[in-house]
């Protein structure tokens, strides 16, 4: 997933679909109750989803080009004395973001980097005495450009997983799955009800590049259609999830894989639907390099900081995900 991540009728790209959810009563005032780089091509990603619209003035400041903000939450002196000498002098948090992902991460009409990550990571920057400045890239070569060390950290709805704890250290901090997007209506009856489930058996089914859904949920799906006899699925990978649910509304696939709270989100939209139940959970981690370990322990401790003092449930609640919940951060917590 980023747990993978996800998708946007025919209405075309995210300021239609903001358009949709505001006729549909979800304006800037509120939000869908979601369950829940490189640059983005094609129309402004999310251009104003309605649990972004309102996000912090913290992170209303955070742009595209990478502009630094900070949350009102106090630092923790414990969790400050974590941070590399080389980050504290700097005084900023480079977080690596693909902002396409909304409620998690999106940019609103004015190109600017909002949403729950973005909210979150805010907050943990100001719990190590630093300011937050997210940079867009490619979902895609967000593990990498991290351990190169081109950005301090990752925070993308990136799944922690054993293959990716190979690369790079995950701080986990939120709990989601994978669940199926169709059109509205669900033409083709989908069912949808788990990682075996033979309905999509044939079908094109979009995913955004580098997610679990991409790597791992559609090899292992194909397993089991070939195992009754029909024919693999056919996979549309995408750079953003913008490009992948434009190609769901415009027919080129015929469903969408991707994260819980994404499809849950969208699925408010009226042009899409989410079909059957959650499943492979797991949990959200922020990468950080494996040279980098006093970073790793540093959020670790903001972030439990942030949970004991209430203001991570708190965030969660704003953007209708609190069902996620992760009460127990920790680091390198994949069980596969």
């Amino acid at each position: 997933m980023r747990a993978g991540r996800t998708p946007k009728a025919v209405i075309v790209g995210a300021a239609g679909i903001a358009l949709a959810l505001t006729a549909a009563g979800c304006g800037s005032g509120s939000k869908p109750a979601a369950s829940g780089g490189g640059s983005t091509t094609g129309a402004p990603s999310s251009a104003s989803s309605p649990a972004s619209a309102s996000s912090s003035s913290a992170s209303a400041s955070a742009s595209a080009s990478g502009s630094s903000s900070s949350s009102a939450a106090g630092a923790d002196s414990a969790a400050a004395a974590l941070v590399p000498d080389a980050i504290k002098s700097k005084g900023t948090l480079t977080i690596a973001t693909d902002p396409s992902y909304p409620p998690n991460e999106s940019k609103d009409a004015n190109g600017r980097i909002i949403g729950w990550d973005v909210d979150l990571g805010n907050a943990i920057a100001a719990k190590l005495g630093l300011k937050a400045n997210f940079t867009e890239v490619t979902f895609d070569d967000i593990v990498t450009g991290i351990s190169t060390g081109k950005y301090d950290a990752g925070m993308s709805s990136i799944t922690d997983n054993k293959k990716r704890e190979g690369v790079d250290d995950f701080v986990t901090y939120f709990n989601a799955g994978t669940k199926l997007m169709v059109p509205k209506g669900n033409p083709k009856k989908l069912t949808g009800t788990g990682p075996t489930d033979l309905s999509l058996c044939g079908l094109t089914v979009g995913v955004e590049k580098g997610t679990v859904q991409e790597t791992d949920d559609i090899p292992n799906r194909n397993k089991a259609c070939e195992a009754a006899g029909k024919k693999d699925i056919k996979t549309l990978s995408q750079d953003t999830q913008d490009q992948i649910n434009e190609s769901l509304g415009s027919g080129r696939c015929d469903a969408v894989l991707a994260d819980s709270p994404v499809v849950d989100y969208y699925a408010k939209s009226g042009n899409f639907e989410a079909v059957g139940d959650i499943y492979a959970g797991a949990p959200y981690g922020i990468a950080v390099s494996k040279t980098n370990t006093g970073l790793s322990q540093a959020i670790q401790a903001a972030l439990k900081d942030l949970v004991a003092d209430g203001t991570y449930h708190q965030l969660t609640t704003k953007y209708g995900i609190q069902a996620g919940d992760y009460t127990t951060p920790g680091l390198n917590q994949a069980q596969s």
